[in-house]
């Protein structure tokens, strides 16, 4: 049985034909969708706020032919009366093909997958992984830069909170299975990348200067998380540090790409959304024709 709990499981092999499944899934995606899934259902169990995620797994789903059954706030499951995410878990898989599971805990997910009878998607286990989003956000750089999969140099700068950014813990996973892909990580120090997921040679730095806007193919920008910080003196004295108007976006090479896991809050101003750089809204549509790749790949199809 497979489960997708981290971007560490995957290898270059399993990246390579995702990356392909996706891509016939988009094809499949913009056409209308399909029967392949007939009959079979996908449970959401987010215990996290979400729009993109929850939404772009139900539309993988029903594009696949398959239903969905969803449970969105846990003050009104079982967990509020004192369940364990074990039983829990046992209970849905009764009802379900597949779960896809967000929670605030690092490695709920992973508990869900030792007591389920079906396959478990991590949808984010709070400041940890979020394996999809980095699997969509894959399929959006090759999207633009195909000739990665030849290993050709590739540069990424991320930007922004970098502790908390689960997805960039997670992406910066996947790209360490590309030789030729340098990672550069930017950040306030208070922000800066957990150990855990540091290579030697990273290049880190809490400056974003014109050289590096100007070298980058791949920008990765994240909002800074409010909602993560212990207090809001702490955020405020973070929050503005790095904004993106045009001026910032034309000292990018005119192929570059600006990507974010959105939402955004004030890091990317609106002028930039019709710019050529700008990639965050396909990314987030992305999500759809990737997950649908992931949700077949679980199931066998």
């Amino acid at each position: 049985m497979i489960h997708i709990l981290s971007a560490k499981q995957f290898d270059r092999a399993e990246l390579e034909y995702l990356m392909k499944r996706a891509q016939e899934m988009d094809t499949i995606f913009q056409s209308g969708g399909t029967d392949m899934l007939h009959h079979q259902i996908l449970a959401t169990l987010f215990y996290e706020p979400s729009t993109r995620t929850r939404l772009s797994f139900e539309t993988a789903m029903l594009r696949l032919g398959g239903q969905i059954i969803s449970e969105t706030d846990v003050t009104f499951s079982s967990q509020s009366k004192g369940e364990i995410l074990a039983d829990t878990t046992r209970i849905i898989a009764g009802y379900a093909d597949i779960i896809a599971i967000r929670s605030k805990n690092v490695g709920d997910a992973r508990i869900a997958s030792e007591f389920s009878s079906v396959p478990v998607i991590n949808a984010w286990d709070g400041s940890g992984e979020h394996p999809t989003q980095a699997l969509l956000d894959l399929y959006t750089i090759m999207k633009d830069f195909p000739e990665v999969l030849n290993d050709a140099p590739l540069r990424v700068t991320f930007v922004g909170d970098l502790r908390y950014g689960r997805t960039v813990h997670s992406l910066s996973l996947l790209l360490r299975n590309f030789p030729n892909i340098s990672l550069r990580f930017i950040s306030p120090d208070i922000l800066a990348l957990p150990e855990e997921y540091r290579m030697q040679n990273d290049f880190q730095d809490e400056a974003l200067t014109d050289e590096i806007l100007t070298t980058s193919d791949v920008i990765y920008m994240t909002r800074v998380q409010k909602e993560r910080f212990p207090d809001v003196e702490s955020y405020n004295a973070v929050k503005d540090r790095f904004l993106f108007d045009g001026k910032t976006v034309a000292k990018m090479q005119e192929k570059a790409i600006l990507m974010h896991p959105l939402p955004r809050v004030n890091e990317i101003a609106l002028e930039i959304d019709t710019l050529p750089q700008a990639r965050y809204f396909e990314q987030a549509k992305n999500g759809v024709p990737m997950r649908m790749a992931l949700i077949a790949y679980c199931l066998g199809k």
